[in-house]
């Protein structure tokens, strides 16, 4: 038998790990992983379509039946995740998208839309009856429905809604009732001539001054925006009556709201020169008077 030492058997591997036979094994099984690397990349991005960008066409105004037609080459994935009615607009037309038009994305690419429906959309009428105002005014928003305006008339319970009215005449509860739909609230005002303080509106917007408007017992009064409305860059500037710490109206009185751009109105020094000038007033009420010398 044969006996090979540990150095003879270190000796034998060396020799094995240089010689020209595995070197060649060892170089064509390299470039075989390098040229399976290469292969995954350049499928993935063929795949993936690496590079390649498409601009998002304007869809808005299109009939979602007339998409298969309108991308011919399968450059997109529409889908349409929501539907809205609105009388202005053909039914089956597209409103809106996402992402929308100019956008720059890969071809594939999934277009969410939301289309027009050919049917209202309806919700039931909640129970408002005896709730405070402003519990009944949360609940309407809830419901997707909005304040047409508030009827106040003597009563023991001051602020509680004592019905509820759509189009002149009384809702019931769980009513069917278009999105939306605007209704009018009878609510208590005591027994006698009720007033409330005027909310300071000054820099609000068009959405958080009638919210705030309607919560203090009062209504919506005319609106004047300048120019274009856009109701996501105008804020009060001017509300009539107008507000000091000791300014009432009575209940159900309307609030005229006048807007302007944040974008070129200084709303920061309206409200500072706002907030001196009420300090001012309370402080000249509160000073004590000097009876004049005998």
């Amino acid at each position: 038998m044969v006996n090979i030492t540990k150095h003879q058997a270190l000796m034998g591997l060396r020799n094995f790990l240089i010689s020209r036979t595995f070197l060649k094994h060892l170089s064509i099984a390299v470039a075989g992983i390098i040229v399976l690397v290469w292969v995954a990349i350049k499928s993935l991005a063929i795949y993936t379509n690496h590079g390649e960008e498409i601009e998002v066409p304007d869809l808005i105004g299109l009939h979602y039946l007339e998409l298969k037609h309108f991308d011919s080459d399968h450059n997109f994935r529409f889908l349409v995740t929501d539907s809205i009615f609105n009388d202005s607009f053909q039914k089956g037309s597209i409103v809106l998208q996402d992402p929308p038009a100019g956008s720059k994305v890969k071809i594939g690419r999934k277009i969410y839309l939301t289309v027009v429906t050919s049917q209202p959309e309806t919700v039931l009428m909640p129970n408002l009856v005896d709730l405070s105002l402003r519990q009944a005014i949360v609940n309407l928003k809830a419901s997707n429905l909005k304040v047409e305006k508030l009827s106040y008339t003597e009563n023991m319970a001051v602020n509680a809604v004592l019905s509820q009215k759509f189009k002149g005449e009384i809702i019931e509860p769980r009513t069917e009732i278009l999105k939306n739909s605007s209704i009018e609230l009878v609510v208590g005002k005591g027994l006698r001539e009720a007033k409330n303080s005027v909310p300071n509106l000054i820099g609000k917007t068009e959405e958080q001054a009638i919210e705030l408007v309607l919560q203090s017992g009062f209504n919506k009064g005319y609106l004047t925006f300048p120019g274009t409305r856009d109701t996501g860059k105008y804020r009060v500037y001017k509300q009539q009556p107008s507000w000091n710490y000791e300014k009432a109206a009575e209940f159900g009185s309307h609030i005229d709201l006048w807007f302007r751009s944040d974008l070129q109105f200084n709303f920061d020094s309206l409200l500072q020169t706002l907030t001196a000038d009420t300090l001012k007033i309370q402080q000249e009420s509160t000073e004590p008077q000097l009876l004049p010398e005998q």
